[in-house]
């Protein structure tokens, strides 16, 4: 009788998803200027990094409407009901826009009262260059911490997903994209040094 094959599960899985704006090159084109707009109205000096309030959805216009619809219909897409259902909720969402200059970073801690976040890339920065030395990645980490690396931090587990754990995932941002993750993984942005100032929206889904 042949020796059955080990059976491995992937438990306890933490979701991200990557996705675009099926409009973004016409609703970037709008948000660029409406965003921009309004850090000057805030007072931000041009070469300043700003972060507005919570308050996107006042003033974000039509644009902004329109990645509030594909976020609240990616959120549904994501979450089941714990028998595995499917849900269709109005998704409470909470987001502000940010500008960053070349040579910040960003730090997004967990939220504790959500169940999704993220981060939506109006300008990622780079004008279309490939060069990785500009940095500026989007950096999620391990919602155990640092434990699973510390023991024998030179070993790894051969599973889909399992050669980072303890440590984080890169993702290198593209104008247009949206990366959502559950709310209870810290987010952060390495060191950007692109040519042209970041502009981003990040927002907070809750249930209703």
């Amino acid at each position: 009788m042949a020796t059955p094959k080990p059976q491995i599960r992937s438990l306890f899985a933490t979701p991200v998803c990557q996705h675009f704006l099926p409009i973004a090159a016409e609703a970037n084109a709008e948000l660029k200027p409406i965003i921009l707009e309004r850090s000057r109205a805030d007072g931000s000096a041009i070469g300043k990094a700003w972060r507005s309030k919570p308050d996107f959805d006042s003033w974000g216009g039509v644009p902004g409407d329109t990645l509030f619809r594909v976020l609240r219909e990616l959120a549904d897409t994501l979450t089941a009901t714990r028998a595995g259902g499917r849900v269709s909720l109005d998704w409470k969402i909470s987001a502000q826009a940010a500008v960053r200059q070349q040579g910040e970073s960003s730090e997004t801690p967990k939220r504790s009262r959500t169940f999704w976040s993220g981060v939506y890339f109006v300008d990622d920065g780079y004008q279309n260059s490939e060069d990785e030395a500009l940095g500026g990645e989007c950096e999620l980490a391990d919602p155990r911490g640092s434990t699973p690396a510390s023991v024998a931090p030179e070993l790894a587990f051969r599973v889909p997903g399992g050669l980072t754990a303890g440590k984080s995932e890169a993702i290198r941002p593209k104008s247009g994209m949206i990366v959502m993750h559950p709310s209870w993984m810290a987010r952060s942005e390495r060191r950007f040094e692109g040519p042209v100032p970041r502009i981003t929206i990040e927002f907070d889904l809750s249930v209703p």
